[in-house]
């Protein structure tokens, strides 16, 4: 798989739904040149396996856009391999507390969230360097990730972190790969078909 055809994977799951797929292009062929276009707007109420009411709290371009940093990060850290044979590890979910400043509380979740963190915390920065924030708690909730923060960000800082919980619905939280929100027996987890019967030890 390639970083496009991944990348197109997890736009169409995360937005599916959605007729403004029809305009999706995704290009490029390495994590730096990877760029992704949709007709912008609000997504319809039900898209993905989520329904809101009435519509979203993101636009489809702030999806697009933090996939795509997402996967640059992905890429990368599992370079010169492909993500799959290189998933993030605990250690490289904890290498984000040093790696940015907000990320001052733990993460209770498992490291298959780790690239979308890397690259909520990097747009975050990038949108608001001289903004006083933290996050008050990062854990997974009903199988999704909840972001919880204080303090000073603009509209867009709080509608990427939105757009980031509706993402981990479709990211496994096992590897970070495409995965599937499902119920069993009470437990919600967001599992791909490799670790649908993963459990922690």
């Amino acid at each position: 798989m390639t970083i496009v055809t991944e990348t197109h994977a997890l736009i169409r799951a995360t937005l599916a739904g959605d007729r403004a797929l029809t305009s999706l292009i995704v290009s490029g062929s390495a994590p730096d040149t990877v760029l992704a276009q949709i007709d912008p707007g609000l997504p319809p109420g039900s898209i993905g396996s989520r329904i809101y009411s009435p519509t979203p709290p993101f636009h489809r371009e702030t999806i697009v856009e933090l996939l795509v940093r997402m996967q640059r990060q992905r890429w990368r850290r599992a370079a010169p391999f492909a993500p799959l044979a290189m998933p993030p590890t605990e250690d490289d979910l904890q290498t984000l507390h040093n790696k940015h400043a907000p990320a001052v509380v733990s993460f209770e979740c498992f490291a298959g969230w780790t690239d979308l963190l890397d690259a909520v915390f990097i747009w975050l920065h990038h949108i608001a360097p001289d903004q006083e924030w933290a996050p008050s708690q990062i854990k997974e909730k009903h199988g999704t990730l909840r972001f919880y923060w204080q303090g000073d960000l603009p509209q867009l800082g709080d509608e990427i972190i939105e757009a980031a919980e509706h993402i981990s619905s479709h990211l496994c939280e096992v590897c970070g790969a495409l995965g599937k929100l499902k119920n069993e027996q009470g437990w919600r987890s967001t599992r791909c078909a490799e670790h649908k019967n993963w459990r922690p030890s």
